[in-house]
């Protein structure tokens, strides 16, 4: 069953007989990631250990929290991770999206029982008010949330984690932290970078670092960018991704705002950047194919879209190079 995919998109199909991983096909077929990035205004991080159910939240330690709600920080995503000690308590990181980089909190519940009445007292009382022990650590400043679930996916599960653990190998003091589902299993290994928040497709090694580290080149690293987590899922983080590829990685110690306005030709979306606005234009692209993983044909498969810059309106003074 191809779900009513285009002539376009039937033909980017995998062969009949052929079974391949969703993040292979998408890297054959040069599937752009932009627009895919999960959106929030906060980020959970919980420990659980190894192994996760299907979904990570049937696990009794995250009794009480959902994949996303909303909470004293804003729209917050919780996640998953794997302990990295065998410290006693459960370890819970906490990153929230300031105007300019994130803050962050860690606690560190004596009792898993706490974990329950952790996630009640989130939604109304700020990190710091809650009456829960803090981690003598605090969190990572700079850190890479790698999704690693294969209980969830294939892709993540092997891609993720052998990405993982190359990443550990390359940067032994690097803050690698492996997490459930994020979404986009089809880009794996797929992660977010700490403190800038963007999530990254088709990644490895040597391409994080360089985002990392601010040595790789925006307008380079532009194919594998899935978008900014404060920018909304679709057209917002794709123009955000034009701005960035401009103005590089200054873009990220800059406060955005962001605002889409639907138009007949696609969405004309403004981003304020340090009170200076840009104004792109950005229309739906070809029509791609979101397989099913390792089944044959790629079927059952639904549609999806990519997307493309239209006009790029810079502020008084500014111009395009």
């Amino acid at each position: 069953m191809s779900n009513r995919l285009s002539d376009h998109a039937l033909g980017l199909l995998p062969p009949v007989g052929e079974s391949p991983k969703c993040s292979a096909h998408s890297l054959q077929i040069r599937t752009d990631p932009c627009g895919t990035s999960l959106s929030a205004d906060a980020l959970i991080l919980v420990e659980v250990p190894l192994p996760w159910p299907k979904p990570v939240f049937d696990h009794p330690l995250l009794e009480g929290f959902s994949s996303m709600s909303e909470t004293s920080l804003g729209s917050t995503r919780v996640l998953a991770m794997v302990p990295r000690t065998e410290e006693p308590g459960t370890k819970i990181l906490i990153y929230q999206r300031d105007e300019v980089g994130m803050k962050s909190w860690g606690f560190r519940p004596p009792d898993p029982s706490q974990l329950s009445k952790f996630a009640s007292d989130i939604k109304t009382q700020m990190p710091q008010d809650l009456d829960v022990p803090s981690d003598e650590v605090n969190p990572p400043e700079l850190a890479v949330i790698v999704c690693t679930q294969g209980s969830h996916d294939i892709c993540c599960g092997s891609e993720g984690a052998r990405f993982a653990s190359e990443l550990e190998q390359r940067a032994p003091g690097l803050n690698v932290i492996r997490v459930s589902h994020t979404g986009g299993h089809r880009f794996a290994p797929t992660a977010m970078t700490i403190p800038d928040g963007r999530m990254w497709a088709y990644l490895d090694a040597e391409t994080t670092l360089s985002i990392l580290e601010l040595t790789g080149s925006p307008s380079l690293l532009s194919s594998k960018c899935r978008g900014w987590w404060g920018a909304s899922t679709g057209p917002g983080q794709v123009a955000e991704r034009a701005i960035f590829e401009i103005l590089g990685w200054e873009l990220d110690l800059l406060p955005r705002q962001i605002t889409i306005e639907e138009v007949e030709s696609g969405w004309l979306v403004s981003i304020s950047v340090a009170l200076q606005e840009w104004r792109v234009l950005v229309h739906r692209g070809r029509e791609i194919p979101t397989i099913s993983c390792r089944a044959n044909g790629g079927l059952p498969a639904k549609p999806s879209y990519e997307y493309t810059i239209g006009d790029i309106e810079p502020p008084e003074g500014h111009s395009l190079k």
